[in-house]
Formats: C-alpha cells, structure tokens, sequence
C-alpha cells in the first residue's frame, strides 16, 4: 500500500518535471544563443564550401519560407479571429477577410503603378514590423510618452532594418541587381531611383542603429539579445542578400511569430505543430512543383523573360500578403498595450468579461 501510494505520488512529480524540461527546452529553442549560433555556422560554411549559385539560393530560401515563413502569416486569421470575436462573435471573418485581402490587393496594384513608393514603403514597413515585434518581446515600459513613442517607431526601423539597410551599403550591385528582377517596371530609371532612396535611408538611419547597439551592449554585455542586430549586420555584410535575409526573416523573426501566436492560443507544442505542418506542406509541394514546372521547359519555351515574370508574381504576391499582415500585429500589439494602460490606471480585473474563443477553447478573449 506504501510503495503504490509512492509510485502514485511520484507519477504526478514526474510529469510535472517533465513539463518544466519542455518549458525550459522551449525557451532555449527560442533564445537568441540559437540564432546568433545558425549566423556563425552559416559564415564559416561559406567561407568554406563558397557562394552558391543564384538558382541554389533561390531554392534554398523558399524552402526556408515555407516551412517557417508561410505558417508565420497564414495563421493571420486566429489573430483576426482574436481580436473581433468579442465584437462581432462568429461573424468575425466576414469583417477579416475581406478587409485583410483589399489591403494585400491595393499593394499589389501600387506595384505597378507607383513602384517607387510602393517598393520603398514596403521596405518601411517591413523594417518597422521587424523592429516592432523585437520590441514586443523584449517590453521596456507600459506607459510611455508620446516622444517616446515616436522615438520607438523609428528606433525600431533604424535595427528592424538592418537586414534591408546595410546590403544597400556593402552590396549595392547586388541588390540593384535583385531590384531589377522584380520590380515590374519599364527601364532602368524606377529601379534606380529605388535603390537611391533606399541607400539614403540607410545611410541615415545605420548610424542610429549603431548607436543604439553600442550603448545597449554597454549597458549589458552578456544578454545575448543584444547581439542580435549585430550578428544581422555580419550576415547582411558578407553574406548574398538572399541567405542573409532568410536567416534573418525564417531564423529569427518567423520564428518568433510561431512561438509567440503558440502562446496566444494556448497550445502545446504538439497541438501547434499540427495546426501549422498542413501550411508547411503545402507551401513545400507547391516550391517543389514550381520548380520542376521551371526545370522542365527548355530556353527555347520558357524564355528568360517570360521566368522573370513567374518569379515576379510570386514575389509581388508574397510582399502583398506581408503588408496586411505586419498592419495587423501592429494593431494586435497596439490593442494589448491599451489594455495594459487600463490595467495600470483601474482596477480593470475585477469588472472584466471573458468570452471562450472557439476552436482553442482555452484562449480567451477580454472586454
């Protein structure tokens, strides 16, 4: 009787150590050492082995994308869902989708009729939503300053950026080059003036960036958060474009986005991976499928041209979905923040109603 009651006792302690070695597991699989580690491995492996081919990189950083960059933004809709349910209850995806699709659809038109503006913003933007969800996992403050909320947005364009920023400096051939290839434009002179623009924001906000990084590594040398835009800036340096940003966009920032709308939802790691490993496949059979399409007609069928426009709409409608996406977590993380502010001024806890939102019935929604 003394020895089941042991064994019964030690059964709820071993599951509860089990749980604390998969929490720990799960942050170190997050933490910033990972990724500082995959930045300094893929250096020396190219300084080793060498630069790939364009088609390699190609192929390479797709793959990449779906796996981790398509699950990122296609699970859009729980935020979504999140964030509307309280209001509009199970007609919430009548107000999302169509709102979240006309967004991606106006900034896939602005790519052919202002291309300049379009490309420009969206590398903003892009920069902005990096450095914003940076932020967001690192909080400093709830209340803060109008000057220093301005100060935020621009500081988190200025290391946000950084992976965008800095090729237009050390590789300026080679990004007009990328530029060229999927810019829908007529001439040289759109994808030029693109390029110029770009290389004077970065030339403005690098050394903000870089200010930013010294003084943050002064102040605390050994958190290994701090290292991150540096190693960014390494890559960005000596790596080509398309390596460095995917390390960049899959290893660090996709990444981050998973384990973070895991969170939100309240899933277990297992509950997650199978929500998100349908996107994943999908977006991998539908890499592999372009690529064979590619690799199966001859130059004389598939003429160059006719290739740099496949890879054109693809890219086009990829940066499309991106905008309504970064617009949406910046109001997710805009919408938490006010929250907070309540909290902090009122005792909100305690007049608070919550409301299950389906299907993952332990999340819920406050108002």
């Amino acid at each position: 009787m003394e020895a089941a009651v042991q064994r019964f006792g030690a059964r709820p302690r071993r599951r509860k150590d089990l749980i604390s070695c998969l929490l720990i597991l799960d942050v170190l699989i997050m933490h910033s050492p990972v990724y500082l580690a995959i930045c300094a491995a893929t250096l020396v492996g190219l300084l080793i082995i060498g630069t790939p081919d364009l088609n390699s990189m190609v192929f390479a950083s797709a793959m990449a994308i779906a796996v981790l960059g398509v699950p990122h933004g296609g699970l859009d809709h729980w935020t979504g869902r999140r964030l509307l349910h309280s209001r509009f209850v199970d007609g919430w995806w009548i107000v999302f989708f169509p709102v979240y699709l006309f967004v991606g659809l106006v900034f896939a038109v602005g790519w052919f009729v202002i291309p300049t503006i379009t490309v420009v913003s969206f590398f903003l933007i892009s920069a902005w939503h990096f450095g914003r969800e940076d932020q967001r996992a690192n909080p400093q403050s709830e209340i803060a300053s109008r000057t220093r909320q301005v100060l935020g947005h621009i500081f988190a364009t200025a290391l946000g950026g950084l992976v965008i920023w800095v090729p237009a400096i050390a590789r300026p051939e080679e990004m007009q080059s990328l530029l060229s290839l999927i810019v829908p434009a007529n001439g040289v002179e759109p994808v030029n003036r693109i390029f110029e623009v770009t290389r004077f924001i970065a030339v403005c906000l690098i050394p903000l960036a870089t200010l930013i990084v010294i003084a943050r590594l002064i102040k605390s040398p050994r958190d290994c958060n701090r290292w991150v835009p540096l190693a960014t800036a390494a890559i960005a340096i000596y790596m080509p474009i398309l390596i460095s940003f995917s390390i960049y966009f899959c290893g660090w920032h996709s990444w981050q986005g998973l384990q973070r709308l895991r969170q939100d939802e309240s899933l277990t790691a297992g509950q997650f991976v199978r929500c998100v490993s349908p996107l994943s496949i999908a977006a991998i059979i539908g890499v592999a499928a372009a690529g064979l399409w590619l690799q199966g007609w001859s130059a004389e069928l598939l003429p160059e041209r006719q290739t740099f426009s496949s890879l054109r709409t693809v890219f086009i409608g990829l940066s499309a979905i991106a905008v309504p996406h970064l617009l949406l977590h910046e109001f997710d993380l805009h919408s938490r923040t006010a929250l907070r502010v309540v909290n902090h001024n009122a005792d909100y806890h305690n007049s608070e109603s919550c409301v299950t939102v389906p299907p993952h019935s332990q999340h819920q929604v406050c108002t």
